[in-house]
């Protein structure tokens, strides 16, 4: 997936009935809130899920932008909820359109909301992470080791810049890690934790009526990036591979019994092995395409990037180095690809 994105402060629409998906499957005590957003093309919408009938539990909070605090109010008022009830956020991973809202949101509440994330993306809503352009000299060594051209690396540093105005950090949060447990009135939820788009990426399950909330795990119209870490410092585990550790995640979901996923984007899922079916090929099918552009010939990354994906949207050269990366990172794990010259610009070619 690349996700085309444009002003991401365009306001959205107020009324909470206007949507452009199906309604989800009737739930009991799950209140579904889809948040169209037009400055996100490709994502259709931004969804969070209150739990509960007071207080509530909120999975992931949509993002920071003129009116989306408004409209999750006006919605959880239409189902008999208020922001008053919320006394607890648990967020899927540590992106702004999943967290963006949460400090809005407890100040609205007026009272403490003990918001959860998984431990490896705890440092991803941190205010040091934050910065003052959400860009660090980690981006610049990326940037030079693709060969990234410098017109192309300053319109992926004006993207990193405006994604700070998505979301107010979270310091005061808690942790939780893979199996733990949360409990409120007519719900039972159990984390799972499912990295690979980030390294905290965590889908919840509930038990009772076997829903499962995916954040960006598991998106039904669009393929799901597992997506390069920059900040290699941060990771818990330096041999991390996202690409890899999404494909164990999709294998470790299929051992669910599942009825629905409720997605952090786009409609409901109901045909989930069929998803992950589509999701693997895929990746075989990138995979191939990155390992062909390497046959025969010497590319840099930049390159390898012109001949798998065509056409790059506009400020998305980062989503596109780390496609590319990503996929290469397995093809050269398994012997299928070699590091010619470490650069910058690094230089590649297949075996």
């Amino acid at each position: 997936m690349l996700c085309k994105k444009r002003d991401p402060g365009s306001p959205v629409n107020s009324s909470p009935d206007k949507m452009s998906i199906k309604p989800f499957p009737e739930s009991v005590n799950i209140t579904a809130i889809a948040v169209p957003v037009p400055g996100l093309s490709n994502l259709i919408t931004v969804n969070l899920y209150a739990l509960g009938k007071g207080p509530i539990t909120l999975i992931d909070t949509c993002l920071k932008a003129p009116g989306t605090l408004e409209y999750v109010g006006k919605a959880l008022l239409d189902a008999g909820l208020d922001i008053g009830d919320v006394e607890r956020i648990i967020i899927t991973h540590g992106h702004m359109d999943h967290f963006g809202l949460a400090a809005a949101i407890r100040k609205a509440a007026d009272h403490p909301v003990e918001c959860f994330i998984h431990e490896q993306d705890q440092w991803q809503i941190s205010s040091a992470n934050f910065g003052k352009e959400m860009w660090s000299e980690e981006a610049n060594v990326l940037m030079a080791m693709a060969g990234i051209p410098l017109e192309e690396k300053e319109r992926v540093r004006k993207r990193f810049a405006a994604f700070r105005e998505l979301g107010d950090p979270l310091d005061d949060v808690s942790v939780f890690e893979d199996g733990t447990e949360f409990e409120g009135e007519g719900y039972h939820l159990k984390i799972v934790h499912t990295p690979g788009h980030t390294p905290g990426s965590c889908c919840i399950y509930e038990l009772g009526q076997k829903i499962l909330f995916s954040g960006d795990t598991l998106i039904k119209h669009i393929t799901p990036n597992p997506l390069l870490v920059i900040k290699r410092t941060e990771l818990l585990d330096p041999d991390y591979k996202s690409l890899k550790a999404y494909s164990q995640s999709l294998d470790k979901l299929a051992g669910l019994d599942i009825k629905y996923v409720f997605t952090g984007h786009g409609e409901y899922i109901r045909d989930l092995p069929g998803l992950i079916s589509t999701y693997k090929r895929h990746h075989r099918e990138r995979m191939d395409l990155v390992w062909k552009a390497l046959h025969n010939r010497t590319r840099t990354l930049y390159e390898i990037i012109g001949d798998v994906i065509h056409e790059v949207p506009d400020g998305d050269m980062f989503l596109a180095i780390s496609e590319v990366l990503v996929h290469l990172e397995i093809l050269l794990e398994e012997g299928r690809a070699e590091l010619v010259d470490p650069g910058p610009p690094a230089i590649y070619h297949s075996l």
